[in-house]
């Protein structure tokens, strides 16, 4: 009598019993979890977003640099990176992309010779009435089919989400929980 390969190799009978033990268990389906959702749909979101800015020779780095300026111009290179929650190099090479692009232009401070101000320049102010138009339609198709009740809805649930995983600013642990202080 000829046994299977599986009968001949204890490994391979063992991979067998895990996967059909991993496959019976009682675990959301991976499309089904939250997790999972929220990554496809910033996904799909993302991948218009990107699309849009593109258009007007932009990507996410550099809008989220313009969004922090269109909402209050002339602001310290930290603090844009602080609001903005792009890091210290990042932000150099974004706020540098976007002086070359004539978007934006730095300043010396007038109270520290050290800092220079970040401000817009007529360009970049008028970009704004340009991709914040944009930027809204991008969100309308998102949320297209959804009534005005539930789009509120939605964002509060987003929020409550967030907030379940949002650290004090003032926590000294990093993402793995060790203490950086």
């Amino acid at each position: 009598m000829k046994l299977a390969m599986s009968e001949r190799n204890p490994k391979a009978q063992e991979r067998g019993k895990r996967a059909a033990v991993r496959a019976s268990a009682p675990f959301t389906p991976r499309d089904e979890t939250i997790g999972f959702l929220l990554w496809d749909a910033r996904r799909a979101v993302a991948r218009e977003f990107d699309r849009t800015l593109a258009l007007h020779g932009l990507r996410n780095g550099l809008f989220s640099v313009l969004r922090v300026l269109w909402d209050e111009d002339s602001l310290t290179q930290s603090e844009i990176a602080r609001r903005s929650c792009l890091t210290g190099p990042t932000i150099v090479g974004v706020v540098a992309q976007l002086e070359s692009q004539g978007l934006i232009v730095r300043t010396q401070y007038l109270s520290d010779s050290r800092k220079r101000n970040i401000q817009l320049t007529d360009e970049g102010v008028r970009l704004r009435a340009v991709v914040l138009p944009l930027i809204e339609d991008n969100s309308a198709k998102a949320l297209a089919g959804f009534s005005a009740t539930e789009r509120e809805q939605f964002k509060n649930m987003l929020l409550r989400v967030r907030a379940n995983f949002t650290v004090d600013d003032d926590d000294t642990n990093d993402e793995t929980g060790q203490d950086n202080s």
